[in-house]
């Protein structure tokens, strides 16, 4: 209902590799930052991106990129803390939403982070192992038993 509410725009940037997740996790990760980009926007159409790209060591990078108003940089460490609001009275919420994020981010073995600064939007990101490659089929020779 936010997204329709709000007219956000969203952009799924493909490829998507696969990653290592608890699908259940992942969701409720992904809805977060995505309900925090179009929550957080300050009398404008909400326009958030989300993407992928492969990280050294075997990760991947989730991405969901917004407009909105922004972390300064002296709060982006607190941010992930249970009940740490900067807005207490200008936007709804109860200030567990990016904690659930990094927790979620945690247990399925990787992180998460941000990237913002005041009314230029912010960056946030998790960060997965990629899923091995599956074996494919191999079909058996002529002749072979």
């Amino acid at each position: 209902m936010e997204i329709h509410d709000s007219h956000a725009h969203i952009e799924c940037v493909p490829p998507w590799p696969t990653v290592v997740a608890h699908a259940a996790t992942l969701r409720q990760v992904l809805v977060n930052l995505i309900s925090n980009a179009v929550k957080f926007v300050a009398a404008k159409t909400p326009q958030v991106r989300l993407r992928a790209e492969e990280r050294p060591g075997g990760y991947v990078r989730i991405w969901v990129e917004d407009n909105g108003i922004g972390v300064p940089a002296e709060f982006q460490d607190r941010i992930f803390n249970v009940f740490q609001r900067l807005h207490t009275t200008e936007y709804a919420g109860t200030g567990i939403g990016l904690a659930i994020v990094q927790k979620g981010a945690e247990r399925m073995g990787g992180r998460a982070g941000v990237e913002s600064a005041p009314r230029m939007g912010s960056k946030f990101w998790i960060e997965l192992a990629r899923a091995p490659a599956l074996a494919h089929e191999i079909s058996p020779t002529k002749g072979t038993p």
